[in-house]
């Protein structure tokens, strides 16, 4: 792309420009420039990819019929799972003229959550579907958005003190029960060690509300004869890499191997499976997990898995697309759509 070469090389300049002061300026001013020059490069770099994007979207209208909407699908997560999402709303959204466009999927550098809102306000797109990062603090961007026009449709994260217009998720109540029966058909006489591995902490929202659901209704389930000791762990699912060496860690560093393992997400249930598989234990620990990728169904059928939580991917990116048509034509939607649950396994 010539405007990406354009601004890599006035960044270059720059560098080239800092390096020969460098014998005339002290070290510390130098820190400086660069810091600065970085950042310029950087804010080069979001204005360029925000202006591709919109002549993407330019000549897919001049191709055919003329497009009416330009929605922003904005995710780090590109798993399975996301992938569906996104089909789904892309299908969903042909009918009513809109494009919706993944922000940053095709990017030739990472950009986050937040540097994708901050493109499709700048951009001027007409809605957002937005899945946040648990730990990533998005109300400003949000309302930022909500204020310009913009309505945020939030799907399986939700931020309730923004002002998005409606959530896409699963009630949290829901879902602890899902997973305390699971775990409840896995238990054993005596003492049972159960592993929760989720991505966020289970402190605070939605996440919080679930887990403490989740004990309470295994305490009231469980026979008499059994005691259930709950750990949880946070492992940073953002790449697969980095959940993959902290879950070996469980595998290596732990005297003792949970006997039950609960997955809250899809990259943590893969990354446990084949852990597994390469420390020779399965059938040694039963794994619930989240989502029904095929990897994960092919280890439900092998017998590596216990059970998953199953969601409709489609059903999440069709009531999504649906949501901002209705906003569209109403000027108002519910706050809050549920997306049922299934199990896979057990």
């Amino acid at each position: 792309m010539l405007e990406w070469d354009a601004a890599w090389c006035g960044i270059l300049f720059l560098i080239k420009k800092t390096e020969s002061k460098m014998k005339k300026t002290n070290r510390s001013v130098i820190i400086v420039e660069i810091i600065v020059f970085v950042v310029a490069g950087l804010l080069l770099a979001l204005y360029f990819y925000a202006d591709n994007r919109l002549l993407t979207m330019e000549n897919s209208e001049n191709s055919g019929a003329r497009l009416e909407k330009h929605i922003a699908f904005i995710s780090q997560d590109d798993s399975d799972l996301w992938q569906a999402v996104y089909e789904s709303a892309m299908e969903n959204a042909e009918g009513s003229k809109a494009y919706i466009d993944w922000i940053g999927r095709d990017a030739p550098v990472t950009y986050s959550v937040s540097d994708c809102m901050r493109i499709a306000t700048a951009a001027g797109v007409d809605g957002i579907i937005l899945h946040k990062d648990p730990d990533e603090q998005m109300t400003d961007l949000i309302n930022e958005a909500t204020a310009e026009g913009i309505p945020v449709i939030m799907a399986l994260e939700d931020d309730e003190d923004s002002e998005r217009v409606s959530y896409v998720g699963m009630n949290s109540y829901q879902v602890g029960e899902h997973y305390a029966r699971q775990i409840i058909s896995c238990l054993s006489s005596g003492e049972n060690q159960v592993l929760v591995i989720s991505g966020s902490p289970l402190t605070e929202g939605g996440g919080a509300l679930m887990y403490s659901q989740m004990l309470q209704a295994v305490e009231q389930g469980k026979d008499a004869g059994q005691t259930v000791i709950f750990e949880d762990m946070e492992v940073d699912t953002g790449t697969s890499f980095e959940a993959e060496e902290a879950i070996r860690d469980i595998f290596v560093s732990r005297d003792r191997l949970p006997d039950i393992i609960v997955c809250l997400d899809l990259t943590a249930t893969e990354c446990v499976s084949q852990a597994l598989v390469d420390y020779n234990e399965v059938g040694n620990v039963s794994v619930i997990g989240f989502y029904a990728s095929d990897t994960v169904e092919e280890a439900i059928t092998r017998g590596i898995i216990h059970s998953t939580l199953a969601i409709d991917a489609e059903e999440i990116g069709r009531v999504c697309v649906e949501a901002l048509e209705e906003y569209f034509s109403l000027g108002r939607v519910s706050s809050y759509f549920n997306i049922g649950l299934s199990v896979i396994g057990g």
